[in-house]
């Protein structure tokens, strides 16, 4: 007979798997249908462009929904963007961002089928082999991404011109995301993923594009600034027991406290440096 201590475990599990099925689906979903539309486009670079576009959409979409019937860190203290930063950042997101997303994926398109075959028997199969993978990529990526966000902060000039612009908004939103200037997508994205994909497991054309699609919806819930107890490696529910995932709210103390919690995906890193500090909320 099932006690009530089993009863409520069970349930937990069970939403705990809800969560990680609508999650999962959703991002593999984004995947298909940015691909979807850079295949159909004839022209490659053009094609591109607009399947990342649909990628990034998807994402700030999907947070700035939830954020209509979720709390958010801070209540109604939390400042929100104006109308014209909106506008600003969409500019911003259309002539310096998604070119930069499109330099990531040319690189990460050189090492694509180099030591794994590009072809799977099953989606579920390329999808199983995606996340052993992908928990190294990220964990190497994280790395260069603390080590390159650190020395923005360390160093003043890069500090002054070419980190700030992301500082600008002391607490974050799902669009805000992506206010930074081209030498700091570079340098703190661009350059970390470069170098994991070099060192790391090789991936297969739609593991590569799961892998950016993944990244990208860890980046936005980690500014979304929502009340969430989501953690920064989806893919597999279990790398939590380790407790080296971050939350939203770790991310959001950055912004707040710029001398803490510099890596994005787990706080490995920062608590190897001595730089994290666990959110009180």
């Amino acid at each position: 007979m099932v006690s009530c201590f089993q009863g409520q475990h069970i349930l937990w599990l069970l939403r705990r798997l809800k969560f990680y099925v609508i999650i999962n689906s959703f991002i593999c979903a984004v995947t298909a249908a940015a691909l979807l539309v850079q295949t159909r486009i004839p022209h490659s670079v053009v094609g591109s462009y607009a399947g990342i576009l649909v990628r990034l959409a998807c994402m700030i979409g999907w947070f700035e929904w939830i954020s209509t019937f979720k709390g958010k860190i801070y209540g109604a203290k939390r400042m929100m963007l104006t109308r014209p930063q909106q506008l600003s950042i969409l500019c911003h997101i259309l002539v310096v961002v998604v070119p930069t997303e499109m330099a990531t994926l040319f690189v990460g398109s050189s090492y694509v089928g180099v030591t794994t075959p590009t072809t799977y028997t099953s989606v579920l199969e390329e999808f199983v082999y995606f996340i052993p993978k992908s928990l190294v990529l990220e964990l190497v990526f994280d790395l260069f991404h603390f080590g390159m966000h650190y020395t923005c902060h360390q160093i003043p000039l890069l500090y002054q011109y070419v980190h700030k612009q992301h500082h600008m908004h002391l607490h974050p939103s799902p669009l805000s995301t992506y206010e930074e200037s081209p030498v700091d997508l570079i340098l703190t994205n661009v350059v970390p993923m470069a170098i994991a994909l070099a060192v790391g497991p090789s991936l297969s054309l739609h593991q590569l594009h799961l892998l950016l699609a993944y990244k990208t919806y860890v980046e936005v819930a980690g500014h979304s600034g929502l009340d969430i107890k989501g953690m920064s490696f989806p893919q597999m529910p279990l790398v939590q027991c380790v407790h080296i995932c971050i939350r939203v709210h770790d991310h959001d103390l950055h912004h707040t406290h710029p001398s803490v919690n510099f890596a994005k995906r787990f706080s490995i890193w920062d608590r190897l440096f001595r730089t994290y500090k666990a959110s009180t909320m």
